[in-house]
């Protein structure tokens, strides 16, 4: 029989928002309050390596960047070491979140400290700290806010237009699928592209399977002799402001990949840059009698 491990600490990690534009967080630091084999015991870590950071954000801002990142991690590890709660945590910096706390256990300290980079990085931007508004989890940290800010712009005084969000339907025998903007024929999923490769992985599986629901959607809809027309929003803001040439790169074979398979199943693809944009493209889409097409025109709100 295993024997339990002997450290046990109670985890914190440290949001950062690299670009305010996207709204995306990184797990960029964990805080660390250890309960056994001792008490009072804790530390503050970086996520990050130069490399990863090179890779994530250009060699020109992973310097300047890491810097900021140990000040930030150095400033917690002062206030831990005073006795100050995680509850009490203040980051000197803006663009810093501190996250909810967890559970880990390790066989050394070391262990307990890589055991926790792994489990918060690879899921806690999606599981743990995306608000809950969004009781599903369905959608990932960038496209919750997009949508949220979308929803606002989009309903301004006119409560019956917020219905038209978060729209949960069910078919007899079928599982209950969420759409993210329903009015008449149109439905709409909303997905981001990513802002960094470390993220490409998670907004594919997101936008993949935001499709997959649409085309299951669609089908049943017509099915029953209903108009549908379906429609992909993708928020393209993170391509403004790449932070790297990769992530450009990333983030431009990720949509054409989307709008090819959209194609393979009649659907469109929509784009915008930011919410007030991605609001006149509902606007545009017209409520149509019968299976006349919906055209979608591009409009620009930044002027």
């Amino acid at each position: 029989m295993w024997d339990t491990p002997p450290y046990s600490a109670s985890v914190v990690p440290v949001l950062w928002e690299p670009n305010h534009s996207t709204g995306e967080r990184l797990v960029a630091i964990v805080a660390i309050k250890y309960d056994a084999p001792s008490t009072g015991n804790t530390s503050t870590h970086v996520a990050f390596d130069p490399n990863q950071l090179r890779a994530m954000i250009g060699a020109k801002r992973a310097a300047s960047a890491l810097g900021i990142l140990e000040h930030v991690s150095g400033f917690l590890g002062r206030q831990l070491r005073g006795g100050v709660s995680f509850d009490n945590l203040q980051a000197p910096f803006e663009g810093f979140r501190i996250g909810k706390p967890t559970r880990v256990r390790g066989y050394s300290e070391r262990q307990v400290v890589d055991s926790s980079i792994r489990m918060l990085s690879a899921f806690g931007t999606r599981e743990t700290y995306n608000d809950a508004e969004e009781g599903s989890q369905r959608n990932s940290v960038p496209t919750s806010q997009f949508i949220r800010s979308l929803r606002t712009a989009f309903v301004r005084d006119d409560e019956q237009r917020r219905h038209r969000f978060n729209q949960r339907v069910r078919w007899p025998g079928s599982p209950e699928i969420t759409i993210d903007y329903a009015h008449g024929p149109n439905l709409v999923q909303v997905t981001s592209l990513p802002q960094t490769p470390s993220h490409l992985i998670a907004l594919q599986k997101e936008a993949e399977s935001k499709m997959l629901e649409l085309d299951v959607a669609t089908s049943l809809l017509r099915q029953d002799e209903a108009t549908a027309s379906p429609y992909l929003l993708v928020n393209t803001g993170p391509m403004r402001q790449p932070v790297s040439m990769d992530a450009q790169r990333i983030a431009t074979e990720l949509l054409e990949r989307l709008k090819f398979m959209s194609s393979q199943k009649n659907m469109s693809v929509i784009e915008a840059q930011n919410p007030e944009e991605g609001a006149g493209l509902l606007e545009d889409l017209r409520v149509q009698l019968g299976n006349v097409p919906v055209t979608v025109r591009r409009v620009s709100l930044s002027a």
